[in-house]
Parts: C-alpha cells; sequence; structure tokens
C-alpha cells in the first residue's frame, strides 16, 4: 500500500476498507448461518422495509371412515391448508470511527486498515447477533430446562432447530468515509440493515444459567438433553447432521466440560473419550444430540 497520507493513499485505504468489510463481517457473525437459520434472505436493491416468511399450518391425522360414508362428513378428517406468515422487520445498525491525520501518518495505513476493518465489522457483527439472539428469547415457547432465573445474573442460552428462526437483509454491511478539515480526521461511518424473527417458538428452547466469575453455572448436560427432548417432542426438524443447535456463554460451556471430564470417574485414566477431549482442549463439537456455538451476544433472562 502507498506510503503517507496522500490524496491517493487514503482512497486506496477507503477502497481496501470498502472491499474487505463485508468479508470480515462475515467471519465475524454467527447467527446469519445456514447451519444456525435455514431461511436466510438478502434482499438488497427490492422495495419495501419488511419480508414475510409464509408458515404452513399443522396437518391433521387421517380418520378412520366407514365404508360408504362421506370422508368430509367425518368429524375431524379435515386438513385445510390455510398459510400464515411471519414477518422481518429490517433494522438500521450503524457503528463509526474516526481516524486522525497523526494516526495515519503515524501509524500508518496497513495497520489503520486493520485497526478501522475489524472494528467496524466487529462493532456490525456483535449488534446482529444481539438482535438475532434477543427474537430467540422473546419468540421463544418452550420450558427453560436450566436453572430458571428470570434477572440480569442469569444468561439465556438456546437450544433450536435450522428452522426456528428466520432472517433477512437489506443492505450488507457498507462504509462511508469524508474528511473533516476542521479537526484533521477522516469519519468513517459503516451500516447494515438486516432483522430477525422467530418463525415458530415450539421450536426454540430456554436454557438459563447463572453466570459470574464464580463459574456458578449449574445447568450442565442435563439440561441440554431435556431441551432436545423437547424440541423431538414438537417433532422440530434437525440440520443435515441430525442434530439441532446450541448457542451457549462461554460459562455454561465451562460447566458442561466441567461435567464431561469427570465422565467414569475422577483420574484422568478413567475419563471417556468424550472427556479426554473436553480435558485436552475444552472443546466441545456435538452433544446430547446439540451442535454447540459460543457465544457472547446471549441476552440475559430479566
Amino acid at each position: 500500500m502507498a506510503a503517507g497520507t496522500t490524496s491517493s493513499s487514503v482512497q486506496q485505504l477507503y477502497a481496501d476498507i470498502v472491499a474487505d468489510l463485508v468479508p470480515y463481517y462475515m467471519d465475524a457473525v454467527l447467527l446469519p448461518n445456514q447451519q444456525i437459520i435455514r431461511n436466510s434472505l438478502v434482499v438488497a436493491g427490492s422495495t419495501g422495509s419488511q419480508v414475510r416468511f409464509p408458515l404452513t399450518n399443522t396437518y391433521v391425522d387421517a380418520v378412520s371412515v366407514s365404508e360408504g360414508a362421506s370422508i368430509i362428513g367425518t368429524a375431524s378428517s379435515q386438513s385445510n391448508f390455510s398459510p400464515t406468515a411471519a414477518n422481518v422487520t429490517f433494522s438500521k445498525r450503524g457503528v463509526a470511527t474516526d481516524v486522525s491525520e497523526e494516526s495515519l501518518e503515524d501509524g500508518g495505513l496497513e495497520v489503520v486498515r486493520n485497526a478501522v476493518i475489524t472494528r467496524l465489522s466487529g462493532g456490525l457483527a456483535q449488534a446482529t447477533d444481539k438482535a438475532g439472539l434477543l427474537a430467540a428469547k422473546t419468540g421463544s415457547t418452550l420450558a427453560d430446562t436450566g436453572e430458571l432465573g428470570a434477572n440480569a445474573d442469569f444468561t439465556l442460552n438456546f437450544v433450536m432447530s435450522p428452522e426456528a428462526m428466520a432472517y433477512a437483509a437489506k443492505r450488507e454491511p457498507s462504509v462511508r468515509m469524508w474528511y473533516n478539515p476542521d479537526t484533521d480526521v477522516h469519519e468513517m461511518r459503516a451500516t447494515v440493515r438486516n432483522g430477525f424473527t422467530s418463525l415458530r417458538g415450539n421450536f426454540i428452547g430456554k436454557i438459563s444459567t447463572r453466570d459470574d466469575t464464580n463459574f456458578a453455572a449449574a445447568a450442565n448436560v442435563v439440561a441440554l438433553a431435556k431441551s432436545t427432548s423437547l424440541l423431538r417432542a414438537q417433532n422440530a426438524p434437525t440440520g443435515l447432521d441430525g442434530s439441532y443447535i446450541g448457542v451457549i456463554s462461554p460459562n455454561f460451556e465451562f460447566a458442561i466440560n466441567d461435567q464431561i471430564a469427570l465422565a467414569g470417574g475422577t483420574t484422568i485414566g478413567s475419563l471417556s473419550d468424550l472427556g479426554n477431549n473436553a480435558l485436552r482442549d475444552a472443546s466441545i463439537a456435538l452433544i446430547a444430540g446439540v451442535t454447540l456455538f459460543r457465544s457472547n451476544n446471549l441476552p440475559d433472562a430479566s
């Protein structure tokens, strides 16, 4: 990249940020992911402030019909198709950063480029995930299988079907920049317009955990298994790998690891294979029918 803070070098800096913002954002965001939310749309360039996702009503089981009797006249035999819809309303999310001319002169354009992209893409990604997980909290109708805390001391973790939520984006991450001669600062503003909705609240399970610095999250693998059972009872579809999606906090992850590391006994020699993995690298990919993703953007239970 060109050295100094000439007009051409600053324009190149801006061009690089514009080109890299979306890839960095996609690496940082969790929920707009086909594995987690199967119903995803990008509708940039279209009109309107909402997207409607059609929903089919539940079907009725066939009933026993006497010979010669009317099928439709038999009680509870009619199973009409009556679709409904869930709406995704777009919200604009924005983040700003100002870069002084001195920062460019002293730090160098490459350093500034990386710092700006990280700040802008990370800020938009975190806001997007927080909005999606809040929508999961609002839409969930299944019982909480965790500690049942209903205040800010408790975090809500989720186990859900890939068919539970819908996501739509009207504007992909974009950035604008201008120079303020009064303050000698290059001002950058990044925005995205997107939204989430719950399609079926009975496909979203909640697990509340008390998250604090003392690692007092008592909910563990049993809570995950209970949520999985509730989803199976609703005939909630799984992902292609046959598992549901779990989005959990680091503290809940520790509680699960703590339980698994002791599976089979209290000495390393008696650990299970899953326990060995948890003890070695503190990671769990799939357990109790749930593929786990870690997030710091989960809502509290208040």
